[in-house]
């Protein structure tokens, strides 16, 4: 935990040194700094590529917001990197929707939303690629953490024995069974 904690200042402290603009949101934020290993929600503007922000996975209380002119740029610059283990996408437009979906490949997907989707029981949540594989959370968690071990036990009387030399009349007769 406490690990993490410093991983996720060293994030922020890197893209302020790179001109980004750093905002503690919440209620009463600067009460978080005055708890042992506790942040405030934090949205980061002006990313850009060359910050830590932009490549590395956050898993804490840390939004970084990318700006963009079209939804295609838009589109373009997630299927340029890696793909993600989650995608927040925010727009009211059907066939902006439609793209986003359409167009990348990602985990779950959250549409005018940050992080309810793992919220959702019986929505499976899960990676793709190097952001992980396979799926957890209802039946689909159910088959990634579960093993079905196939189970085949030949009966006494075995049919293949009659496809192998040396051939018998049995052999001919099933043979000729089947050819007619």
């Amino acid at each position: 935990m406490v690990f993490q904690f410093k991983i996720l200042h060293e994030l922020l402290e890197d893209a302020r040194t790179h001109g980004a603009q750093v905002i503690e949101v919440g209620i009463r934020p600067g009460d978080a700094s005055k708890r042992p290993h506790t942040m405030a929600p934090t949205i980061v503007l002006e990313v850009t590529d060359e910050m830590r922000i932009a490549k590395e996975e956050i898993f804490g209380p840390i939004l970084p917001i990318l700006s963009y002119q079209s939804i295609d740029d838009a589109i373009n610059y997630v299927n340029a990197r890696p793909r993600p283990l989650a995608l927040y996408f925010f727009t009211h437009d059907d066939e902006d929707k439609r793209n986003v979906l359409n167009r990348t490949t990602s985990g779950n997907v959250t549409i005018n939303g940050t992080f309810s989707h793992i919220a959702q029981d019986d929505l499976s949540f899960g990676g793709v690629g190097e952001s992980g594989m396979g799926a957890y959370h209802g039946k689909e968690g159910f088959r990634t953490l579960s093993h079905a071990k196939g189970i085949y036990e030949q009966g006494s009387w075995n049919g293949m024995d009659l496809l192998h030399a040396p051939f018998t009349k049995n052999t001919d007769r099933l043979i000729n069974l089947f050819i007619r």
